[in-house]
């Protein structure tokens, strides 16, 4: 399956780009194959229905087909937000994130989708509520995750209170207030707190 998904993207991209009918030899110049090999994967995702398919003129994908893509191409961006924002450099996000997107589903999909929701901009809207901390306002939150550095400070699971985010995050744990640096804080991730 994962070689039809690189196809499927690469057609989508080609498509996008090109606003045309995707030719045999745009997607084998795209994944460095042979153009015979990119007809035989024509034909089948034809017979798979992901593609509308003429030969000698080229393809175009069905709803089915630009479903895929487009799911491939989101997992692929949102691993490499999530490997850009753990401080990997930038080739190597892009990397990990080609190998990484068609080996997952929906639901680690999601997991990952949590954990970075508050530094993430690549959906209109989200819909996970989950933020790191040193984007969060005053209020009251739940710690999702935290450094094994702060164990026994701000634990997964205890609720705080930001009361200042300025220059350094104000917070307060069980009555004590502490400040917590930016970069610090950026390695924390907590949701606003439903309790009283």
């Amino acid at each position: 399956m994962e070689r039809v998904e690189e196809y499927l993207e690469a057609i989508l991209d080609i498509q996008e780009k090109k606003r045309k009918i995707v030719r045999t030899t745009d997607v084998a110049k795209r994944l460095n194959v042979k153009p015979s090999s990119v007809t035989e994967m024509f034909t089948k995702l034809k017979e798979l229905g992901y593609v509308d398919y003429v030969p000698y003129r080229g393809v175009v994908l069905t709803p089915k087909g630009r479903e895929i893509a487009e799911r491939i191409r989101k997992y692929y961006r949102v691993f490499e937000r999530f490997f850009e924002y753990l401080g990997v450099d930038k080739r190597k996000a892009m990397e990990l994130g080609c190998e990484l997107e068609h080996h997952v589903d929906d639901s680690v999909m999601e997991s990952v989708c949590r954990f970075i929701a508050g530094v993430c901009d690549l959906c209109e809207k989200c819909r996970f509520r989950e933020l790191v901390l040193s984007n969060a306002d005053r209020g009251r939150y739940d710690v999702l995750i935290a450094p094994t550095s702060l164990k026994g400070v701000i634990d997964v699971g205890k609720i705080i209170e930001v009361v200042e985010n300025g220059e350094v995050v104000r917070v307060k744990i069980d009555g004590e207030t502490f400040e917590i640096s930016k970069d610090l804080a950026k390695k924390i991730v907590v949701r606003p707190s439903s309790s009283f």
